[in-house]
């Protein structure tokens, strides 16, 4: 009799599709996107959303300090979500965030 040939290993690697969806952070506060704000969140903010094709409103680049052009690139993103007056006032909420990074 032959021993069957040990099957090769896959090297716990899955070929089937992920289903897992993608981690939404924590939303940190309203208080953390306003006039002086300075943090971590605003750099976080604007990166996703030049991620989503909001680039066109930062002339450098996202950064931690909220500005006009944070605002305007929410403002845009919230309004394409069909959101109109204080829905799309360019401040994100726990709403915008969650949309953002989903």
């Amino acid at each position: 009799m032959f021993a069957a040939a040990p099957k090769a290993s896959t090297g716990g690697t899955s070929t089937a599709p992920s289903t897992s969806k993608p981690t939404v952070p924590a939303f940190p506060g309203r208080s953390y996107f306003k006039a002086g704000a300075n943090n971590k969140y605003v750099t976080q903010l604007g990166k996703q959303l030049v991620k989503k094709g909001y680039s066109r409103f930062y002339s450098v680049g996202p950064g931690p300090k909220w500005s006009e052009s944070d605002r305007k690139a929410v403002q845009a993103f919230q309004k394409a979500q069909k959101w109109t007056g204080s829905d799309a006032d360019g401040y994100p909420g726990p709403q915008t965030w969650t949309r953002l990074f989903s």
